[in-house]
Protein backbone atom coordinates (compact mmCIF):
# COMPACT_ATOMS: atom_id res chain seq x y z
CA UNK A 1 0.00 0.00 0.00
CA UNK A 2 2.97 2.51 0.65
CA UNK A 3 4.36 1.75 -2.13
CA UNK A 4 1.06 2.74 -4.24
CA UNK A 5 1.28 5.83 -2.55
CA UNK A 6 4.94 6.65 -3.21
CA UNK A 7 4.56 5.80 -7.31
CA UNK A 8 1.78 7.76 -6.92
CA UNK A 9 3.40 10.89 -5.13
CA UNK A 10 6.23 10.92 -7.74
CA UNK A 11 3.45 11.28 -10.37
CA UNK A 12 2.38 13.99 -9.59
CA UNK A 13 5.95 15.55 -8.97
CA UNK A 14 6.48 14.80 -12.11
CA UNK A 15 3.54 16.75 -13.20
CA UNK A 16 4.08 19.87 -10.93
CA UNK A 17 7.42 20.00 -12.66
CA UNK A 18 6.19 19.69 -16.23
CA UNK A 19 3.48 22.36 -15.38
CA UNK A 20 6.66 25.02 -14.07
CA UNK A 21 8.93 24.53 -17.05
CA UNK A 22 9.31 27.44 -19.53
CA UNK A 23 7.08 26.72 -22.66
CA UNK A 24 8.76 26.76 -25.80
CA UNK A 25 8.40 29.57 -28.48
CA UNK A 26 6.67 28.29 -31.80
CA UNK A 27 8.58 28.52 -35.12
CA UNK A 28 8.63 31.76 -36.96
CA UNK A 29 9.03 33.00 -40.66
CA UNK A 30 9.90 35.86 -42.37
CA UNK A 31 7.09 36.85 -45.53
CA UNK A 32 7.48 39.39 -47.82
CA UNK A 33 4.30 41.31 -48.65
CA UNK A 34 4.24 43.26 -52.14
CA UNK A 35 2.01 45.65 -52.48
CA UNK A 36 1.24 49.14 -53.87
CA UNK A 37 4.56 49.61 -54.94
CA UNK A 38 6.57 48.71 -52.16
CA UNK A 39 7.85 46.09 -50.08
CA UNK A 40 6.45 44.54 -46.06
CA UNK A 41 8.22 42.42 -44.39
CA UNK A 42 6.18 40.53 -41.66
CA UNK A 43 6.81 37.63 -39.31
CA UNK A 44 4.22 35.06 -38.45
CA UNK A 45 4.06 31.43 -37.05
CA UNK A 46 4.68 28.67 -39.46
CA UNK A 47 1.85 27.46 -41.05
CA UNK A 48 0.09 30.81 -40.94
CA UNK A 49 -1.93 32.01 -44.42
CA UNK A 50 -2.02 34.52 -46.76
CA UNK A 51 -5.10 36.25 -44.91
CA UNK A 52 -3.19 35.94 -41.71
CA UNK A 53 -0.21 37.43 -42.90
CA UNK A 54 -2.58 40.53 -44.23
CA UNK A 55 -4.32 41.27 -41.30
CA UNK A 56 -0.51 41.38 -39.05
CA UNK A 57 0.86 43.63 -41.94
CA UNK A 58 -2.45 45.89 -41.99
CA UNK A 59 -3.18 45.55 -45.44
CA UNK A 60 -6.81 45.51 -46.89
CA UNK A 61 -8.06 44.40 -50.02
CA UNK A 62 -10.67 45.77 -52.07
CA UNK A 63 -13.60 44.20 -53.39
CA UNK A 64 -12.33 43.33 -56.40
CA UNK A 65 -8.37 42.72 -55.69
CA UNK A 66 -6.44 39.23 -55.51
CA UNK A 67 -3.76 37.94 -54.15
CA UNK A 68 -0.09 35.20 -55.75
CA UNK A 69 -0.60 33.47 -53.92
CA UNK A 70 -4.50 32.86 -53.19
CA UNK A 71 -5.23 34.11 -49.71
CA UNK A 72 -6.26 30.74 -48.45
CA UNK A 73 -2.63 28.90 -48.68
CA UNK A 74 -0.27 28.59 -46.25
CA UNK A 75 2.76 30.17 -46.09
CA UNK A 76 6.41 29.06 -45.32
CA UNK A 77 9.88 30.62 -44.58
CA UNK A 78 11.00 33.17 -46.99
CA UNK A 79 7.57 32.97 -49.05
CA UNK A 80 6.82 36.14 -51.11
CA UNK A 81 2.91 37.30 -51.66
CA UNK A 82 1.99 39.66 -53.99
CA UNK A 83 -1.42 41.63 -53.41
CA UNK A 84 -2.96 42.63 -57.10
CA UNK A 85 -4.73 45.77 -56.85
CA UNK A 86 -7.83 45.59 -59.06
CA UNK A 87 -10.00 48.41 -60.78
CA UNK A 88 -12.65 48.62 -63.24
CA UNK A 89 -14.13 51.58 -65.52
CA UNK A 90 -16.70 51.67 -67.86
CA UNK A 91 -17.04 53.37 -71.42
CA UNK A 92 -18.95 53.88 -74.07
CA UNK A 93 -17.97 54.02 -77.59
CA UNK A 94 -19.56 54.49 -80.88
CA UNK A 95 -19.10 52.20 -83.70
CA UNK A 96 -19.77 52.42 -87.47
CA UNK A 97 -22.03 49.56 -88.69
CA UNK A 98 -20.96 48.81 -92.50
CA UNK A 99 -23.53 49.15 -95.55
CA UNK A 100 -24.43 45.70 -97.07
CA UNK A 101 -24.54 46.14 -100.77
CA UNK A 102 -26.83 43.95 -103.42
CA UNK A 103 -26.42 43.15 -107.18
CA UNK A 104 -30.03 42.56 -108.36
CA UNK A 105 -30.44 40.99 -111.83
CA UNK A 106 -32.55 43.79 -113.85
CA UNK A 107 -34.12 42.68 -117.31
CA UNK A 108 -35.23 46.06 -118.04
CA UNK A 109 -31.67 47.11 -118.49
CA UNK A 110 -29.30 46.81 -120.99
CA UNK A 111 -27.23 43.38 -120.17
CA UNK A 112 -24.11 44.57 -118.49
CA UNK A 113 -25.71 48.05 -117.60
CA UNK A 114 -25.72 49.06 -113.64
CA UNK A 115 -27.73 51.65 -112.16
CA UNK A 116 -27.70 52.64 -108.47
CA UNK A 117 -30.61 52.48 -107.18
CA UNK A 118 -30.19 53.21 -103.47
CA UNK A 119 -27.25 54.55 -102.01
CA UNK A 120 -25.83 52.59 -98.94
CA UNK A 121 -25.33 54.10 -95.91
CA UNK A 122 -23.37 52.82 -92.90
CA UNK A 123 -24.87 52.24 -89.76
CA UNK A 124 -24.46 53.71 -85.69
CA UNK A 125 -23.73 51.42 -82.98
CA UNK A 126 -23.39 52.39 -79.38
CA UNK A 127 -21.37 50.00 -77.59
CA UNK A 128 -20.51 49.66 -73.67
CA UNK A 129 -17.07 48.45 -72.52
CA UNK A 130 -15.77 47.03 -68.92
CA UNK A 131 -12.05 48.05 -68.47
CA UNK A 132 -10.08 45.97 -65.91
CA UNK A 133 -6.61 47.34 -64.67
CA UNK A 134 -4.28 45.33 -62.46
CA UNK A 135 -1.78 47.77 -60.72
CA UNK A 136 -2.85 50.58 -62.85
CA UNK A 137 -2.19 48.30 -66.18
CA UNK A 138 -5.04 47.94 -68.56
CA UNK A 139 -5.50 43.71 -68.82
CA UNK A 140 -9.12 43.46 -70.27
CA UNK A 141 -11.87 45.55 -72.07
CA UNK A 142 -15.21 43.32 -72.72
CA UNK A 143 -18.41 44.43 -74.47
CA UNK A 144 -21.09 43.95 -71.96
CA UNK A 145 -23.69 45.69 -73.96
CA UNK A 146 -24.70 47.25 -77.17
CA UNK A 147 -27.55 49.28 -78.53
CA UNK A 148 -28.34 50.40 -82.77
CA UNK A 149 -28.96 54.49 -82.90
CA UNK A 150 -28.75 54.49 -86.48
CA UNK A 151 -29.33 51.04 -89.32
CA UNK A 152 -27.58 50.80 -92.06
CA UNK A 153 -29.07 50.98 -95.61
CA UNK A 154 -28.39 48.63 -97.72
CA UNK A 155 -27.05 49.55 -101.43
CA UNK A 156 -28.86 48.20 -104.49
CA UNK A 157 -27.47 48.28 -107.77
CA UNK A 158 -29.30 47.30 -110.89
CA UNK A 159 -27.35 45.00 -113.07
CA UNK A 160 -28.59 44.91 -116.77
CA UNK A 161 -29.68 41.04 -117.78
CA UNK A 162 -31.23 40.77 -121.48
CA UNK A 163 -34.49 38.93 -121.00
CA UNK A 164 -34.67 35.53 -122.74
CA UNK A 165 -38.27 35.58 -122.89
CA UNK A 166 -40.74 36.35 -125.89
CA UNK A 167 -42.03 39.37 -125.35
CA UNK A 168 -45.81 39.28 -125.48
CA UNK A 169 -48.83 42.54 -125.14
CA UNK A 170 -49.70 43.56 -122.18
CA UNK A 171 -53.33 45.40 -121.71
CA UNK A 172 -53.64 48.19 -119.22
CA UNK A 173 -50.74 47.97 -116.22
CA UNK A 174 -49.67 45.12 -114.92
CA UNK A 175 -47.79 46.18 -111.65
CA UNK A 176 -45.03 43.46 -109.72
CA UNK A 177 -43.46 43.41 -106.83
CA UNK A 178 -39.68 42.22 -107.12
CA UNK A 179 -36.71 42.15 -104.35
CA UNK A 180 -38.83 45.62 -102.01
CA UNK A 181 -39.21 47.66 -105.44
CA UNK A 182 -41.97 48.27 -107.73
CA UNK A 183 -42.10 47.70 -111.51
CA UNK A 184 -45.00 47.95 -114.24
CA UNK A 185 -45.19 46.63 -117.11
CA UNK A 186 -47.47 48.78 -120.32
CA UNK A 187 -47.65 47.93 -123.92
CA UNK A 188 -45.19 44.91 -123.94
CA UNK A 189 -43.86 42.61 -121.20
CA UNK A 190 -40.58 43.93 -122.57
CA UNK A 191 -40.56 47.24 -121.14
CA UNK A 192 -40.55 47.20 -117.73
CA UNK A 193 -40.16 50.76 -116.15
CA UNK A 194 -39.71 51.27 -112.18
CA UNK A 195 -42.37 53.20 -110.12
CA UNK A 196 -40.70 52.75 -106.57
CA UNK A 197 -37.35 51.80 -105.77
CA UNK A 198 -36.79 51.90 -102.03
CA UNK A 199 -36.34 48.58 -101.54
CA UNK A 200 -38.26 48.14 -98.59
CA UNK A 201 -41.88 47.16 -99.67
CA UNK A 202 -42.70 44.50 -97.55
CA UNK A 203 -45.80 43.41 -99.94
CA UNK A 204 -48.98 43.37 -97.58
CA UNK A 205 -50.54 45.86 -99.33
CA UNK A 206 -50.22 45.91 -103.58
CA UNK A 207 -52.86 47.20 -105.83
CA UNK A 208 -53.25 49.52 -108.91
CA UNK A 209 -56.39 51.66 -108.78
CA UNK A 210 -58.93 51.39 -111.08
CA UNK A 211 -57.96 54.08 -113.63
CA UNK A 212 -54.24 52.32 -113.43
CA UNK A 213 -52.89 55.88 -112.50
CA UNK A 214 -51.57 55.12 -108.55
CA UNK A 215 -50.36 51.86 -106.94
CA UNK A 216 -50.85 51.66 -103.37
CA UNK A 217 -48.51 49.90 -101.34
CA UNK A 218 -46.87 49.32 -98.05
CA UNK A 219 -43.44 49.90 -96.96
CA UNK A 220 -41.33 48.94 -93.78
CA UNK A 221 -41.84 51.28 -90.97
CA UNK A 222 -39.39 53.74 -90.42
CA UNK A 223 -39.34 54.00 -86.95
CA UNK A 224 -39.47 50.72 -84.02
CA UNK A 225 -42.99 51.66 -83.07
CA UNK A 226 -44.54 51.15 -86.59
CA UNK A 227 -44.67 47.66 -88.39
CA UNK A 228 -45.11 49.37 -91.83
CA UNK A 229 -46.35 52.08 -93.59
CA UNK A 230 -49.12 53.00 -96.49
CA UNK A 231 -48.09 55.12 -99.62
CA UNK A 232 -48.84 55.56 -103.52
CA UNK A 233 -47.02 56.00 -106.38
CA UNK A 234 -47.34 57.42 -109.86
CA UNK A 235 -47.80 54.64 -112.58
CA UNK A 236 -47.17 57.47 -115.16
CA UNK A 237 -43.84 57.76 -117.07
CA UNK A 238 -41.20 60.13 -116.26
CA UNK A 239 -39.80 60.71 -112.81
CA UNK A 240 -40.35 58.54 -109.63
CA UNK A 241 -43.42 60.00 -107.66
CA UNK A 242 -44.07 58.60 -104.02
CA UNK A 243 -46.81 60.09 -101.88
CA UNK A 244 -47.13 59.03 -97.95
CA UNK A 245 -50.52 59.16 -96.70
CA UNK A 246 -49.45 58.89 -92.94
CA UNK A 247 -51.16 55.64 -92.46
CA UNK A 248 -49.39 52.94 -90.53
CA UNK A 249 -50.17 49.23 -89.30
CA UNK A 250 -51.85 47.62 -92.03
CA UNK A 251 -51.69 44.29 -92.62
CA UNK A 252 -55.20 42.81 -93.73
CA UNK A 253 -56.41 45.16 -96.07
CA UNK A 254 -55.90 48.53 -98.01
CA UNK A 255 -57.56 48.84 -101.08
CA UNK A 256 -59.58 51.49 -103.32
CA UNK A 257 -62.52 52.02 -103.46
CA UNK A 258 -64.26 51.25 -106.57
CA UNK A 259 -66.16 53.90 -109.12
CA UNK A 260 -64.49 56.68 -106.21
CA UNK A 261 -61.48 59.54 -107.43
CA UNK A 262 -58.98 57.97 -105.56
CA UNK A 263 -60.16 57.11 -102.01
CA UNK A 264 -58.28 54.43 -100.53
CA UNK A 265 -60.51 52.27 -97.35
CA UNK A 266 -58.09 50.63 -94.67
CA UNK A 267 -58.03 48.78 -91.48
CA UNK A 268 -55.51 49.22 -88.99
CA UNK A 269 -53.77 47.04 -86.07
CA UNK A 270 -51.75 47.96 -82.96
CA UNK A 271 -48.51 46.50 -82.38
CA UNK A 272 -47.67 43.91 -79.32
CA UNK A 273 -45.08 42.02 -78.40
CA UNK A 274 -46.52 38.82 -78.44
CA UNK A 275 -46.57 36.87 -81.65
CA UNK A 276 -48.29 37.38 -84.12
CA UNK A 277 -47.01 41.10 -83.45
CA UNK A 278 -50.18 42.98 -83.66
CA UNK A 279 -53.52 43.33 -82.10
CA UNK A 280 -56.35 43.93 -85.18
CA UNK A 281 -58.94 47.00 -84.74
CA UNK A 282 -61.12 45.20 -87.30
CA UNK A 283 -61.80 49.20 -87.94
CA UNK A 284 -62.03 50.57 -91.20
CA UNK A 285 -61.27 54.15 -92.43
CA UNK A 286 -61.04 56.28 -95.64
CA UNK A 287 -58.53 58.19 -97.28
CA UNK A 288 -59.03 60.59 -99.92
CA UNK A 289 -55.86 61.47 -102.74
CA UNK A 290 -56.80 64.30 -105.00
CA UNK A 291 -55.59 63.66 -108.55
CA UNK A 292 -52.37 66.04 -107.99
CA UNK A 293 -51.35 64.21 -105.24
CA UNK A 294 -52.79 65.89 -102.23
CA UNK A 295 -53.51 63.95 -99.24
CA UNK A 296 -56.70 64.42 -96.69
CA UNK A 297 -57.07 63.40 -93.25
CA UNK A 298 -58.47 59.95 -92.39
CA UNK A 299 -62.53 59.05 -92.17
CA UNK A 300 -63.71 56.93 -90.02
CA UNK A 301 -66.18 54.50 -91.86
CA UNK A 302 -66.42 51.74 -89.28
CA UNK A 303 -65.12 51.72 -85.73
CA UNK A 304 -63.26 49.17 -84.19
CA UNK A 305 -64.89 45.77 -82.76
CA UNK A 306 -63.37 42.86 -80.73
CA UNK A 307 -66.66 40.17 -82.03
CA UNK A 308 -66.14 37.29 -83.33
CA UNK A 309 -63.62 34.27 -83.37
CA UNK A 310 -59.74 35.28 -83.71
CA UNK A 311 -60.70 38.92 -83.52
CA UNK A 312 -57.08 39.73 -82.97
CA UNK A 313 -56.62 38.29 -86.34
CA UNK A 314 -58.03 40.52 -88.04
CA UNK A 315 -60.77 41.04 -91.09
CA UNK A 316 -60.76 41.42 -94.74
CA UNK A 317 -62.60 43.37 -96.79
CA UNK A 318 -64.09 43.92 -100.43
CA UNK A 319 -66.04 46.62 -102.53
CA UNK A 320 -67.97 45.39 -105.03
CA UNK A 321 -67.63 46.46 -108.66
CA UNK A 322 -69.62 49.29 -108.57
CA UNK A 323 -68.11 50.25 -104.89
CA UNK A 324 -71.69 50.57 -103.31
CA UNK A 325 -71.27 47.38 -101.59
CA UNK A 326 -68.95 46.51 -99.17
CA UNK A 327 -68.44 42.47 -98.67
CA UNK A 328 -66.55 41.76 -95.14
CA UNK A 329 -64.49 38.35 -94.25
CA UNK A 330 -63.40 36.90 -90.76
CA UNK A 331 -62.39 33.41 -89.54
CA UNK A 332 -65.87 33.39 -88.41
CA UNK A 333 -68.53 34.79 -90.81
CA UNK A 334 -68.84 36.86 -94.58
CA UNK A 335 -71.45 39.24 -95.36
CA UNK A 336 -71.82 42.98 -95.51
CA UNK A 337 -71.31 45.75 -93.83
CA UNK A 338 -73.77 48.36 -93.32
CA UNK A 339 -71.85 51.69 -93.39
CA UNK A 340 -75.09 53.63 -92.61
CA UNK A 341 -75.82 51.84 -89.24
CA UNK A 342 -71.61 51.30 -88.49
CA UNK A 343 -72.66 47.20 -88.10
CA UNK A 344 -71.83 44.11 -89.71
CA UNK A 345 -74.80 42.06 -91.91
CA UNK A 346 -73.93 38.63 -91.35
CA UNK A 347 -74.94 36.74 -94.35
CA UNK A 348 -73.28 33.04 -93.44
CA UNK A 349 -71.55 32.00 -89.96
CA UNK A 350 -68.93 29.74 -90.28
CA UNK A 351 -67.54 27.65 -88.13
CA UNK A 352 -63.47 28.80 -87.42
CA UNK A 353 -61.08 27.13 -88.39
CA UNK A 354 -58.76 26.11 -85.91
CA UNK A 355 -54.98 26.15 -86.49
CA UNK A 356 -53.85 25.64 -83.08
CA UNK A 357 -51.11 28.03 -84.23
CA UNK A 358 -50.56 31.72 -83.81
CA UNK A 359 -52.13 32.77 -86.82
CA UNK A 360 -56.02 32.65 -87.88
CA UNK A 361 -57.73 31.26 -91.83
CA UNK A 362 -59.79 33.93 -93.24
CA UNK A 363 -62.13 32.77 -96.15
CA UNK A 364 -60.61 34.41 -99.41
CA UNK A 365 -63.57 36.15 -101.22
CA UNK A 366 -63.82 38.19 -104.72
CA UNK A 367 -67.25 39.45 -106.28
CA UNK A 368 -69.00 38.27 -109.32
CA UNK A 369 -71.44 41.30 -109.47
CA UNK A 370 -73.24 43.49 -106.69
CA UNK A 371 -75.27 40.65 -105.72
CA UNK A 372 -73.09 37.94 -105.40
CA UNK A 373 -69.48 37.15 -104.35
CA UNK A 374 -67.53 33.88 -104.82
CA UNK A 375 -65.74 33.10 -101.13
CA UNK A 376 -64.00 29.61 -99.58
CA UNK A 377 -66.26 27.96 -96.91
CA UNK A 378 -65.02 25.90 -94.24
CA UNK A 379 -67.09 22.76 -93.55
CA UNK A 380 -65.79 20.61 -90.18
CA UNK A 381 -68.03 17.33 -90.86
CA UNK A 382 -66.25 16.32 -92.61
CA UNK A 383 -63.18 18.80 -92.53
CA UNK A 384 -63.36 20.42 -96.06
CA UNK A 385 -62.82 23.60 -98.02
CA UNK A 386 -65.48 24.67 -101.20
CA UNK A 387 -65.58 27.16 -103.21
CA UNK A 388 -69.06 28.31 -103.36
CA UNK A 389 -71.37 31.43 -104.98
CA UNK A 390 -73.32 33.14 -102.77
CA UNK A 391 -76.11 35.71 -102.35
CA UNK A 392 -77.82 36.92 -99.50
CA UNK A 393 -80.27 34.54 -99.35
CA UNK A 394 -78.50 31.49 -100.91
CA UNK A 395 -75.31 29.72 -102.18
CA UNK A 396 -74.25 27.30 -104.62
CA UNK A 397 -71.05 24.85 -104.01
CA UNK A 398 -68.91 25.87 -107.24
CA UNK A 399 -65.95 23.47 -106.60
CA UNK A 400 -65.10 21.12 -103.65
CA UNK A 401 -61.71 20.43 -101.64
CA UNK A 402 -60.21 23.51 -103.14
CA UNK A 403 -58.19 23.78 -99.82
CA UNK A 404 -58.28 27.07 -97.67
CA UNK A 405 -55.79 28.79 -100.10
CA UNK A 406 -58.00 29.05 -102.98
CA UNK A 407 -58.27 32.63 -103.04
CA UNK A 408 -60.79 33.38 -105.93
CA UNK A 409 -60.38 35.96 -108.24
CA UNK A 410 -63.62 36.99 -110.52
CA UNK A 411 -63.07 38.13 -114.30
CA UNK A 412 -63.93 41.46 -114.61
CA UNK A 413 -66.59 42.02 -116.50
CA UNK A 414 -67.16 38.36 -116.60
CA UNK A 415 -68.56 35.61 -115.31
CA UNK A 416 -65.37 33.25 -114.64
CA UNK A 417 -63.74 32.79 -111.49
CA UNK A 418 -59.93 31.95 -111.05
CA UNK A 419 -58.75 29.92 -108.21
CA UNK A 420 -56.21 27.73 -106.41
CA UNK A 421 -56.79 24.16 -105.94
CA UNK A 422 -54.69 22.22 -103.57
CA UNK A 423 -52.56 19.19 -104.69
CA UNK A 424 -53.30 17.43 -101.20
CA UNK A 425 -56.23 19.09 -99.75
CA UNK A 426 -56.03 17.52 -96.34
CA UNK A 427 -52.78 19.61 -95.95
CA UNK A 428 -53.69 22.75 -97.58
CA UNK A 429 -52.17 24.33 -95.12
CA UNK A 430 -48.84 23.03 -96.93
CA UNK A 431 -50.02 22.05 -100.40
CA UNK A 432 -48.89 23.63 -103.31
CA UNK A 433 -51.72 24.57 -105.50
CA UNK A 434 -52.61 24.35 -109.12
CA UNK A 435 -54.59 27.33 -110.82
CA UNK A 436 -57.89 26.77 -112.02
CA UNK A 437 -60.54 28.45 -114.21
CA UNK A 438 -64.54 27.59 -113.57
CA UNK A 439 -67.62 29.24 -114.94
CA UNK A 440 -70.94 30.19 -112.46
CA UNK A 441 -72.20 26.75 -113.71
CA UNK A 442 -69.46 24.91 -111.69
CA UNK A 443 -67.68 23.77 -114.44
CA UNK A 444 -63.72 23.50 -113.71
CA UNK A 445 -60.76 24.11 -116.18
CA UNK A 446 -57.06 23.19 -115.01
CA UNK A 447 -54.61 26.21 -116.20
CA UNK A 448 -51.30 25.71 -114.76
CA UNK A 449 -48.86 24.17 -113.85
CA UNK A 450 -48.48 21.27 -116.53
CA UNK A 451 -48.20 17.44 -115.16
CA UNK A 452 -45.61 16.59 -112.99
CA UNK A 453 -44.14 20.40 -112.36
CA UNK A 454 -44.01 21.41 -109.30
CA UNK A 455 -47.22 23.44 -107.98
CA UNK A 456 -47.78 27.23 -107.02
CA UNK A 457 -47.35 28.52 -103.49
CA UNK A 458 -50.47 30.19 -102.37
CA UNK A 459 -51.10 33.92 -103.72
CA UNK A 460 -54.04 36.42 -105.08
CA UNK A 461 -54.38 35.94 -109.08
CA UNK A 462 -54.40 39.04 -111.44
CA UNK A 463 -56.92 38.83 -114.68
CA UNK A 464 -55.77 41.37 -117.54
CA UNK A 465 -58.27 44.24 -117.70
CA UNK A 466 -59.39 43.53 -121.59
CA UNK A 467 -60.10 40.31 -122.77
CA UNK A 468 -58.29 41.62 -125.99
CA UNK A 469 -55.58 39.31 -125.85
CA UNK A 470 -57.08 36.58 -124.00
CA UNK A 471 -58.35 36.75 -121.10
CA UNK A 472 -54.85 36.52 -119.29
CA UNK A 473 -54.20 35.63 -115.92
CA UNK A 474 -50.95 37.01 -114.20
CA UNK A 475 -48.92 34.67 -111.52
CA UNK A 476 -46.11 33.74 -109.65
CA UNK A 477 -44.61 31.07 -110.26
CA UNK A 478 -41.08 29.91 -108.54
CA UNK A 479 -40.55 33.61 -107.88
CA UNK A 480 -41.20 34.94 -111.38
CA UNK A 481 -44.16 36.59 -113.30
CA UNK A 482 -46.07 34.42 -115.48
CA UNK A 483 -49.08 34.91 -117.52
CA UNK A 484 -51.22 32.08 -118.92
CA UNK A 485 -54.57 32.67 -121.67
CA UNK A 486 -57.50 31.20 -120.67
CA UNK A 487 -58.51 30.29 -123.76
CA UNK A 488 -55.54 28.57 -124.71
CA UNK A 489 -53.56 27.55 -121.38
CA UNK A 490 -50.68 28.62 -123.31
CA UNK A 491 -48.63 30.35 -120.28
CA UNK A 492 -45.41 32.60 -120.64
CA UNK A 493 -43.02 33.67 -118.32
CA UNK A 494 -42.14 37.12 -118.54
CA UNK A 495 -39.51 37.52 -116.01
CA UNK A 496 -36.42 35.28 -115.08
CA UNK A 497 -34.62 36.71 -112.06
CA UNK A 498 -36.32 34.84 -109.42
CA UNK A 499 -37.46 37.99 -107.14
CA UNK A 500 -41.52 38.32 -107.50
CA UNK A 501 -43.31 38.03 -104.63
CA UNK A 502 -46.86 40.10 -105.84
CA UNK A 503 -48.94 41.56 -108.78
CA UNK A 504 -51.76 43.66 -109.24
CA UNK A 505 -53.01 44.34 -112.83
CA UNK A 506 -55.76 47.63 -113.84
Amino acid sequence: MKTVRLYTLVILLIVLLAACLPVAASQQISISIQVDGGINKVSMPSGSSVREALAAANIELGNLDRTEPASYAQLEEGDQVRVIRITEEFETDQVAIPFISRTLPNEGLPTGEQRLIQNGANGLKEVHYRLLYEDGQLVSRTEIDSAILVQPVEEIIMLGAQSPFSSVPIVGRLAFLSAGNAWVLEGTSGARRAVATTGDLDGRIFEVSPDGRWLLFSRAGRTGSDINELWVASLGEGEQTLIDLHVSNVIHYAGWVQDTEYQIAFSTVEPVLSPPGWQANNDLQVVSLSSDGEVDRPQAVLSSREDGFYAWWGTDYVWSPSGDRLAFSRPDAVGIVDLDTDSLDVWYPLTAYQTGSDWAWIPGISWLDDATFYYVRYSLNPPAFSLVLASQNDEEEIAADVGMFAAPAAEPDGGQVAYLRAFTPPQSDISTYELMVAAPSGVSTPLFPPEGAAGLQPQRVAWSPSAETGPLIAFVYEGNLWVVNVLTSEAQQLTGDGLVSAISWR
